[in-house]
């Protein structure tokens, strides 16, 4: 029996895929659960329109990343640390603090890649995943606390 797969089904195939099953695991599994339904020819109709339309938001998608992207490449998020003498750092500068800064620059979809938090002043380059293979280097300023009371 010809079906088109409604979600992604372990064994049998992708969403949106058309399968060659058993009859009986169509009719007593796929179908009833909603994972599947009959390949018809309107069913296969409908299944190219909910293609285009997927592949039509997915690349709007990309678009808005790729414009967030460009929005703050380049860009240089400051931070402020404790420190005690000769520089010593009191605390870090995690993806977690990076992430709530990308908010603030109203930045929703970039996700920080650190291989660890930064514990040291000065200047440091982070990269932003946006996904779909988007991502762009922003700069990471740590300062002492003192010294950004001055700014």
């Amino acid at each position: 029996m010809k079906i088109i797969l409604l979600q992604d089904v372990r064994g049998v195939g992708r969403k949106f895929e058309v399968k060659d099953v058993s009859d009986g695991y169509a009719r007593n599994l796929l179908i009833p659960k909603e994972l599947a339904m009959l390949a018809t020819q309107d069913a296969l109709a409908k299944l190219e329109a909910r293609k285009k339309k997927a592949a039509a938001e997915h690349e709007a998608l990309v678009a808005s990343l790729r414009e967030e992207a460009k929005k703050i490449e380049g860009k240089t998020l400051y931070f402020t640390v404790k420190t005690g003498e000769h520089e010593s750092v009191f605390g870090s500068v995690s993806k977690k603090d990076i992430e709530e800064e990308l908010k603030k620059e109203k930045i929703a979809h970039g996700k920080p890649v650190l291989e660890k938090s930064i514990k040291t002043l000065g200047t440091h380059i982070a990269v932003i995943d946006f996904g779909e293979g988007i991502k762009t280097e922003i700069n990471i300023q740590v300062e002492p606390a003192e010294m950004h009371k001055e700014k």
